[in-house]
């Protein structure tokens, strides 16, 4: 049967596209026809498809540039002389090999505010031409670089604002302070701006270890990645810094901050995570506070890699606190950067954030991704560490309630389809900022997240963990893509993953269900009847998932039953022993979808009550909101003297409440007492 349907369903693709093509050459024809069989009209009308950029046809998709050469080590040398202005001169040397032939030249990208004095290759002088328009410096060697031989490039420049506004290399001044103590530069290079002051392959598709030599002024500080091979202090003031990153990361994620901090270690041999230096660069006179906020750092270490089962990769863990910071943080490799907010933040108010760049430290910089297109493998695990973050912390409902908010954040829109909107894991942007920003469409990062928990709740927690550790183990230190964690995931489960990808990871949308029952009594079955009422055409099949669904059949006595679901509408009898109380649908949240569900009143209640799990609750208290019925005011005003306002229900308690109030304010009908629908 399931073939049929395929069939059936690339029958129906197949019969719709061919008639609008019979359409298009009919109309050609009539036209051609119509003047008199001279010159047909032209075939390039502008496109109403938001993959074709104009009327050429061009694609609007990205792809990753190639790669050339195998870029192994750069080392950046570089002095600022002075903190008050924002100019610093560098030597850049890289090494590098030639890739499938040998190569007589590299194209590096290259900002405009760096003005090159000399390049050499290998020794010997380079021809160069730096169109800062393009941002490209290119670089001509005397002589090819043969394969399999290492070549060294050195590249002289000085740079004048090489960045700015959160780009690249910022320069800023804390007018709240004093001149001696208000200076600042720090980078941000995702996702492809460091070569605003670095040049580089500006783009994740390509790795190589790095370090950073800094010479400063006099009480300075430089933090970069890695570790620290040198501290020297000149007689004249001056302070030099050498830090070496000795695995390799792109070149998005190579960090240096430089100002004055307060620096504490939220590590040490009573911490967590003995073993490893933490240290958190902040503010100067922020030192007790950045050290509470910071707190759960080591035991968050702890856990990832327990879930991950791969030990922390870097020499350290350094976090600090960036002015004019472009992002709320950033997760550079093995120095992760976070805004100015940090400073004051207090109790556990950075934890989600903190858990969020330290997952990156795996999932983005060390198994890294071939392009833009699979942002979500980085984005969408450190989304979802806060969510078992919050199980560490407060169980189940801890970690149920960040799902939940997960799945309600891009679920609460109306609804995406082909070809208007991209999916999840797409090369359609117009700027690699594009696939960071948007928010409530697919986004990265909670839908990411969204999809790993589903992920997660289909394999099993042993098999979904065995194959992350897979994951890590066979892509560390290189760059990935989507199919690849999807075929790890199918080689350790035995399951086929393609449709499940497909679904939810490249196509856009969410299923919107609308279900309802009808109890037999002379049969004892129930009849559950399940729709998508979401667009459905030949680019947007119905959604084809497992729907859970619980039944409540004693005090204690739950039953439960999976409902398969793969067209428009499906239907399902289930026979029972007796009618039960109430019905909840999803319980544990594993279908991407906004619900409506028909049920009594009484059924609500009792789920409202019952529920086994935190999901379950919310949606009946939910429902409650829908009815201007005395019980549902009851049991709300119940629920809310019962909870403190930290629950994870109360959130939804005083919606419902709410609901209720306005309705009655506006002197809304009430529904009938029958029934009413949930959202969500």
């Amino acid at each position: 049967m399931p073939v049929l349907r395929a069939s059936s369903a690339r029958a129906q693709r197949f019969a719709a596209r061919s008639s609008s093509r019979r359409a298009t050459f009919t109309a050609l024809f009539a036209a051609a026809f119509a003047s008199g069989f001279g010159v047909l009209p032209a075939l390039a009308q502008p496109f109403d498809d938001p993959r074709i950029a104009d009327a050429n046809g061009r694609d609007i998709a990205v792809y990753p540039p190639d790669r050339l050469f195998d870029y192994l080590h750069m080392k950046l040398e570089m002095v600022i002389p002075d903190m008050s202005v924002p100019e610093f001169d560098a030597v850049s040397t890289i090494t590098l090999n030639s890739i499938g032939v040998p190569r007589g030249g590299v194209t590096l990208d290259a900002g405009p505010g760096m003005t090159f004095s000399a390049v050499t290759f290998n020794g010997q002088p380079a021809e160069f031409k730096h169109d800062t328009d393009k941002e490209k410096l290119a670089i001509t060697f005397a002589s090819p670089l043969p394969l399999n031989q290492t070549g060294t490039l050195v590249m002289t420049y000085h740079a004048n604002k090489a960045g700015g506004d959160g780009k690249g290399l910022t320069w800023s001044k804390d007018f709240s302070r004093t001149p001696e103590e208000d200076f600042m530069f720090h980078s941000q290079g995702q996702p492809e701006t460091n070569h605003l002051w670095f040049p580089c392959h500006d783009f994740p598709n390509e790795r190589l270890t790095t370090e950073i030599v800094v010479t400063i002024p006099r009480d300075y500080d430089a933090l970069s990645n890695g570790h620290i091979v040198e501290i020297k202090r000149f007689k004249d003031g001056r302070t030099k810094f050498h830090w070496l990153q000795d695995k390799p990361h792109c070149n998005y994620l190579v960090s240096l901050i430089v100002s004055r901090f307060d620096v504490v270690n939220v590590g040490g041999p009573d911490s967590a995570r003995p073993g490893l230096w933490m240290p958190v660069y902040g503010p100067l006179g922020s030192g007790d506070r950045i050290r509470d906020s910071f707190k759960e750092t080591a035991a968050m270490v702890a856990l990832c890699e327990k879930l991950f089962d791969e030990p922390y990769p870097w020499d350290k863990y350094a976090q600090s606190i960036a002015r004019d910071f472009s992002a709320g943080a950033m997760e550079n490799t093995s120095a992760s950067t976070f805004g100015s907010f940090a400073s004051t933040a207090r109790g556990s108010f950075l934890d989600a954030i903190i858990m969020h760049e330290l997952a990156h430290q795996w999932m983005g910089d060390l198994v890294a991704y071939k392009g833009w297109e699979h942002t979500w493998l980085g984005e969408g695990w450190a989304n979802y560490s806060e969510a078992f973050w919050a199980e560490h912390k407060n169980g189940q409902d801890g970690y149920q309630q960040a799902i939940l908010a997960k799945r309600r954040s891009e679920t609460g829109g109306e609804g995406r389809w082909f070809p208007r909107f991209a999916g999840m894991a797409t090369n359609r942007y117009n700027e690699p900022d594009d696939r960071f920003m948007q928010i409530g469409r697919d986004w990265v990062y909670d839908k990411g997240g969204f999809v790993l928990h589903m992920l997660r709740m289909r394999l099993g927690d042993d098999l979904f963990w065995k194959a992350v550790a897979a994951f890590i183990d066979r892509y560390k230190y290189q760059c990935a893509e989507t199919d690849d964690f999807r075929r790890v995931l199918e080689e350790v489960s035995g399951q086929s993953l393609e449709r499940f990808f497909d679904q939810w990871v490249r196509r856009p949308g969410f299923a919107n269900v609308s279900i309802d029952y009808e109890w037999v009594e002379s049969d004892s079955t129930l009849k559950v009847v399940v729709e998508q009422t979401q667009k459905i055409d030949a680019d947007n099949p119905a959604f084809a998932f497992t729907l859970p669904l619980d039944f409540k059949m004693g005090e204690n006595e739950w039953e439960s039953v999976d409902m398969g679901i793969d067209s428009t509408r499906t239907e399902a009898t289930f026979k029972l022993k007796a009618k039960p109380a109430s019905i909840v649908v999803d319980p544990f949240l594993t279908v991407f979808m906004k619900q409506k569900i028909r049920q009594p009143l009484a059924a609500w209640l009792d789920a409202a009550d019952h529920g086994r799990t935190l999901y379950a609750r919310w949606q009946a208290v939910e429902a409650l909101g829908e009815f201007d019925e005395p019980a549902a005011r009851e049991a709300l005003a119940r629920y809310a003297s019962q909870l403190g306002p930290d629950d994870a229900i109360a959130q939804v308690v005083a919606e419902a409440m709410g609901a209720i109030d306005l309705r009655a304010m506006a002197n809304a009908p009430a529904k009938p007492a029958g029934a009413a629908a949930a959202s969500r």
